[in-house]
């Protein structure tokens, strides 16, 4: 599953907030899923989606519009490495799958790229959560009946450079 991948504004934003010791959206967002009874506040997920997107496009309210659908599809808790200091990048460390998917043609559209967002389910019209980051896919997936999408341990990666 070869993939490019950005940053998303609002994933930027709390960097930088972080960084310089502002309190950040990320934490807003962190806090409101304490408060709710989230039993893992911090919890990233992947959501599928069926466009290439931009980073003009990582709002939630776009991307729930472009997100994946189909009997069995749900979005994925993701579990992140540490952070190495030699290259500054975080890697998933385990197999994360979606699905299978029952409905007659799988997927409705074939898969192009995923976002990683910090809610487990939205709507359209409760767009909740933010994008923190994007990959958009160099060859789109389209799945079959009772088919999974697998996402191998390391496939996707977060770095941030220096420049």
């Amino acid at each position: 599953m070869p993939a490019n991948g950005f940053i998303a504004v609002q994933g930027a934003v709390s960097g930088l907030d972080y960084l310089t010791g502002r309190t950040t959206g990320l934490e807003a967002e962190w806090q409101a899923k304490t408060a709710a009874g989230d039993p893992q506040p911090k919890t990233t997920y992947l959501m599928l989606l069926t466009q290439v997107v931009t980073d003009a496009q990582t709002d939630m309210t776009t991307l729930i519009g472009i997100e994946a659908a189909g009997t069995g599809y749900a979005r994925q808790p993701i579990p992140w490495g540490a952070a190495s200091t030699s290259t500054r990048q975080s890697t998933t460390t385990d197999l994360v799958q979606f699905g299978p998917f029952s409905d007659a043609t799988g997927l409705a559209a074939p898969v192009t790229g995923a976002a990683l967002v910090t809610r487990m389910t939205s709507s359209a019209g409760q767009p909740t959560g933010l994008c923190l980051m994007a990959w958009n896919l160099e060859t789109a997936i389209t799945t079959q009946q009772n088919q999974a999408l697998q996402i191998a341990a390391g496939a996707l990666t977060m770095t941030l450079a220096v420049t």
